[in-house]
């Protein structure tokens, strides 16, 4: 079973998007988009209108034309993701979850959002992603031949950062033990942010991380897949001796269709995506950039989750 996961598509920067029709004829049996399917706001003031955290002045309209017209050009202006997403589809295997510049701007918290830009980016990602089995919630669960998949919100009701703070609810934690309950070989979940890396992550919530790696402990083959930071990377298992805990295996992807400092130039440009197969007794790790595969770091994560899963 293949499993393409991905993250960080701006279509303001990549018009043509090529590497779509790469992933296309591989023919994997999902898709994953792991959050900023869009981009709200990208760079900084005065050189760009749509700076960093300027939908937070939008008005309810603006923010809807905005958001609307974005889902438009990504979803309806560029053909080979276009023919992608439709193939994905009619196998039933295209999935989708949010991060911040596709829920409302950089490092929004759903708890200090405006609610109604709250509810138009929730109405305009089902509308657009069609994923949810848990309507109207953006956080739902799916199952595979070899896997149950939980997609996790981390926006709508995040607080801001602190060590005893909510990174999403008690509803939704419930969600997740619940749904852990399962005969399937694997579990994955799948988050916009990542567990431990970069400025936002579950680690900024201490009490929260530890409640989520509690109820993962005790279930085998658990891996969790995220995106953000506009690179790939595989994270082992880590034991947070402060919280008296350890977290699964991390798989990152994400820049697909993204420049890191809006330079102009090639060496500036993210087109990052990962290759998950998964076997009942076997999986195999390919991480891809620009130039294609990133031969040793998929090794390392292949090497590594073959010696400790199984």
């Amino acid at each position: 079973m293949k499993i393409v996961f991905t993250s960080c598509i701006r279509y303001e920067a990549f018009k043509e998007q090529k590497e779509w029709e790469y992933i296309y004829d591989l023919n994997p049996d999902y898709l994953f988009l792991l959050g900023d399917n869009i981009y709200m706001d990208y760079g900084i003031w005065p050189f760009t209108k749509e700076y960093v955290t300027a939908p937070k002045k939008y008005s309810l309209e603006k923010f809807q034309k905005v958001m609307e017209s974005k889902y438009q050009n990504q979803f309806e202006k560029v053909p080979a993701f276009q023919k992608l997403v439709e193939k994905m589809r009619a196998k039933k295997g295209f999935f989708a979850i949010w991060d911040d510049h596709d829920f409302a701007w950089n490092n929004a918290k759903g708890m200090h959002v405006d609610s109604g830009k709250k509810e138009i980016a929730r109405i305009l990602f089902h509308k657009y992603t069609q994923c949810s089995t848990n309507m109207p919630h953006v956080y739902y669960h799916i199952d595979t031949p070899m896997a149950r998949v939980l997609f996790l919100d981390n926006r709508t009701d995040a607080d801001r950062a602190g060590k005893n703070t909510q990174l999403i609810s008690d509803e939704q934690f419930q969600f997740i033990e619940e749904k852990l309950t399962h005969t399937l070989p694997y579990t994955i979940l799948c988050g916009g942010i990542t567990l431990t890396e970069s400025f936002e992550s579950w680690k900024k919530y201490p009490s929260q991380l530890q409640r989520l790696c509690r109820l993962l402990e005790n279930r085998k083959n658990v891996l969790f897949l995220a995106g953000d930071v506009h690179y790939n990377k595989f994270v082992p298992s880590k034991k947070i001796s402060k919280l008296n805990c350890s977290t699964p295996p991390q798989l990152i992807a994400s820049g697909m269709q993204i420049n890191l400092l809006g330079l102009g130039i090639k060496a500036d440009n993210r087109h990052h995506w990962g290759l998950l197969e998964l076997e009942e007794d076997n999986l195999q790790v390919t991480f891809y950039n620009r130039n294609k595969i990133q031969y040793r770091k998929s090794e390392r994560a292949t090497q590594w989750l073959q010696s400790n899963l199984f």
